[in-house]
């Protein structure tokens, strides 16, 4: 547990990861701009009873500990605002959310000629892909409140959740849902995911974005949770599911097949395999649900939200300290 409680300074960029973040015992200033842009989104009316939001023009006024960069930009606009430099003036790490783009192994990170800056990376895969230079790294897993065991899987079809999916394509494998839905119907929740309707692809429905209590528990009605994904981040919808206690079915690339183990679902980089997979679970709830118990069992021994928080706190005390 840390030392005591500090300031942090973190910009609202993934909600989720956001919301376990700011349930640890530190003050989170939260920029705020009128525009509510994505360099000063707020809360957006989440309830984070630790965070506080602070207009951008007032951030130099506030005592901060630690800032926690998300994006390249932050580094600016962390130095204009605050009036500090991150790394020099005033302590920060970065936190790299994603697979290294636009090569898979040569893509070189933007901190990776900064050895005052920390980059914390949210999988093994994205530190070991990506080139980090003489930047110090570290890893910490993803950690989420526990849902509840909501699974029922009362309506024989998948669901996946999806946000963007014909922006964002072959990314996160939205062109393998025609041929899954052949095998199985597919409910996406998501942003945008309403324009999956006007495809009309047999067996796959759009159901668009829903508040997050809401869409738990129609997910956890559905049979099994498929992960389409090619060359995401592991997403937090994912180990979000598997705490539901819903069997998995997932494309075998970036951190899926280190976290789906065998009695958990199917990872498989054939697609064929994939919608057989998803056709067994969906005419088989017994099977379905021993799996599903196995994904959840998995899911609260590595993604707890008391670990991510005590890895958060041990970092901030070794930056701060």
């Amino acid at each position: 547990m840390t030392d005591r409680a500090r300031v942090l300074l973190v910009w609202h960029v993934h909600g989720s990861w956001t919301q376990s973040l700011v349930a640890g015992p530190h003050r989170y200033l939260i920029p705020v701009s009128p525009a509510k842009d994505a360099n000063g989104k707020g809360l957006l009316g989440r309830n984070w009873p630790r965070a506080q939001e602070v207009p951008l023009d007032q951030l130099r006024d506030r005592d901060v500990d630690l800032v926690i960069l998300q994006r390249p930009e932050e580094l600016d606009l962390a130095a204009r605002w605050l009036g500090r430099e991150p790394g020099v003036d005033v302590p920060a790490v970065y936190v790299e959310h994603n697979a290294p783009r636009p090569s898979a192994v040569d893509s070189v990170h933007p901190m990776a000629d900064r050895s005052d800056i920390p980059v914390v990376h949210v999988t093994d895969f994205n530190r070991l892909m990506w080139d980090s230079g003489r930047a110090p790294t570290r890893v910490i897993d993803h950690g989420i409140a526990d849902p509840g065991a909501l699974y029922t899987g009362e309506v024989p079809a998948a669901a996946t959740m999806i946000n963007e999916p014909l922006r964002r394509w072959r990314t996160v494998g939205a062109d393998l849902l025609p041929e899954l839905g052949r095998h199985a119907p597919v409910d996406v929740w998501g942003i945008d995911t309403g324009a999956l309707d006007d495809k009309q692809w047999p067996g796959v429905r759009g159901l668009g974005d829903v508040p997050t209590a809401k869409l738990l528990r129609e997910v956890a009605r559905r049979r099994v949770y498929v992960h389409t994904a090619r060359w995401t981040s592991l997403g937090l919808s994912l180990v979000e599911a598997m705490y539901l206690g819903m069997p998995v079915v997932a494309v075998a690339s970036t951190m899926a097949p280190l976290v789906v183990p065998a009695e958990a679902g199917v990872v498989s980089a054939d697609v064929k395999t994939l919608a057989y997979a998803l056709e067994g679970f969906v005419t088989d709830l017994p099977a379905a649900t021993a799996a599903g118990k196995a994904a959840r069992d998995f899911a609260a021994a590595h993604f707890a939200l008391d670990r991510f928080l005590a890895d958060w706190d041990a970092l901030v005390d070794e930056v701060c300290g």
